[in-house]
């Protein structure tokens, strides 16, 4: 009996422990509390005895730790860099080896680093934001254990892993892990299938990843965003603030704004709230149209209807309020911003990425091709909307506008470039009157062209 009880006394002390680390640290009835919940749920998922990764997860993360990590392991005797990848054969493996042998930076030791982290780390960070008791909280453990080392590292080696991969990519084919692809039978996938169309299984995957897949627009898409992103942010005269930092911001103050219109119940220290920021009239971050739910507030997702981008519309209006204008200016049109938006060659690749992976969609799934096409069609209409508006966003019934400058410490030529390019109505017939005389009234980089114009044409 004793026994029994010691026993019983032992697994109830587990008990407990295993559900201190696993229970929610914001308020019952808070959005937050429900975000918790949920990746409780997928922490028990996948750390089913709450330590360890479970089972196939770990093996494949294991297998491919063993494979990759290969790459940043040089030795003397029987060099494990020398060593055939399974995953990426021959020559990708000494693309990437060259790169981590050759760059200060070691840009080819991430798949190591990312697979390491990956099963040392990911409980750790799961288990602090479901202890996180605040929504500042939890945002400031996904920017400081998540975004800032992920740009942190982008802005260093992204570039470099994707010049490796470009110059590689033909040669995937020899890698092994094809062979154990189409020696398996994989859950979901038809050896042959219709849209193999008369090649075989590794053949036809082989020139889909190495071919099809628009990489070249998906270099550019990466080149163009790292420059947007990585640049110091001019608006802060001081220190070394990057872009990804001002967008995380603005990303959060957008959603603060969304949750609080849609009645989203915020985690909030006591005198601290996201309905209210400091100086800003209350109805500048109140949106309208937007579904708040049967009890005119929203504690679960299936409460609310609204999406973050359908609110899009509403954030728009009041950017043409002239009591939210100095708002607007600062949470969502700095400079960072407009360098994303003018940015013709990102932009132009987002729009044929998009497109061409909607073809490829089709092409393995034609069932459902009226479905992808009207998702591409919406993305592609939602986002020239949205872009047409922040280059120069236009109140018909105001003279409110928007200074829409990039940073200045960008690579965007600035060179040959009309000062007055992006502006209408207005601000273009504004800017050009000026442009005849001097360049007074211009600030920022239509201040520079119009001086360096000025320079040359010895004014």
């Amino acid at each position: 009996m004793k026994v029994l009880l010691a026993v019983a006394c032992v697994l109830a002390a587990a008990s407990a422990n295993e559900d201190a680390s696993l229970v929610p640290g914001a308020r019952r009835g808070t959005f937050l509390n429900s975000i918790q919940e949920m990746l409780i749920n997928a922490t028990k998922t996948f750390y089913p005895d709450g330590e360890n990764m479970i089972g196939p997860m770990k093996f494949a993360l294991r297998r491919a730790r063993k494979d990759l990590c290969k790459i940043s392991n040089p030795q003397e005797v029987n060099n494990p860099q020398e060593h055939d990848s399974f995953f990426l054969g021959r020559t990708c493996k000494e693309a990437f080896v060259n790169l981590y042998n050759e760059e200060t930076d070691r840009c080819g030791r991430m798949f190591c680093d990312v697979l390491t982290d990956f099963e040392t780390k990911t409980k750790e960070f799961l288990t602090r934001l479901i202890s996180a008791e605040y929504d500042s909280d939890f945002f400031d453990i996904i920017e400081e254990s998540f975004i800032n080392p992920i740009m942190e590292y982008s802005c260093r080696c992204s570039g470099k892993m994707m010049d490796a991969w470009m110059g590689c990519k033909e040669t995937i084919g020899d890698a092994n892990f094809w062979d154990y692809l189409g020696s398996v039978k994989l859950r979901g996938f038809d050896m042959a299938a219709k849209h193999l169309v008369g090649m075989d299984w590794r053949t036809f995957w082989f020139d889909l990843v190495a071919s099809r897949v628009p990489w070249e627009d998906i270099e550019t898409m990466l080149e163009r965003s790292m420059a947007n992103l990585c640049q110091r942010n001019t608006d802060i005269r001081r220190g070394d603030v990057k872009c990804y930092s001002y967008l995380f911001d603005t990303i959060i103050a957008h959603v603060n704004d969304h949750m609080n219109s849609i009645g989203f119940l915020p985690a909030e220290r006591m005198g601290d709230s996201i309905s209210r920021v400091p100086g800003v009239p209350a109805h500048c971050t109140q949106y309208s149209n937007i579904d708040s739910g049967s009890e005119g507030h929203c504690s679960e997702f299936s409460d609310c209807h609204t999406t973050i981008l359908e609110s899009m519309h509403s954030v728009f209006e009041k950017f043409c309020v002239e009591s939210c204008k100095d708002y607007y200016q600062e949470k969502f049109m700095g400079c960072c911003t407009a360098s994303l938006i003018l940015d013709e060659a990102l932009n132009t690749s987002i729009t044929n990425v998009a497109n061409e992976i909607k073809e490829i969609y089709v092409e393995l799934f034609p069932e459902n091709e009226s479905a992808a096409e009207a998702i591409r069609a919406s993305f592609s209409k939602s986002h020239q909307h949205e872009l047409e508006f922040m280059r120069n966003p236009t109140c018909v019934d105001s003279d409110i506008s928007y200074d829409v400058t990039p940073c200045t410490e960008g690579d965007m030529n600035m060179e040959d470039e009309d000062p007055c390019a992006g502006l209408s109505g207005k601000a273009v017939r504004k800017c050009k009157k000026t442009q005849k005389t001097n360049c007074s009234g211009l600030s920022g980089k239509q201040l520079k062209i119009c001086k360096r114009k000025a320079k040359k044409g010895g004014q």
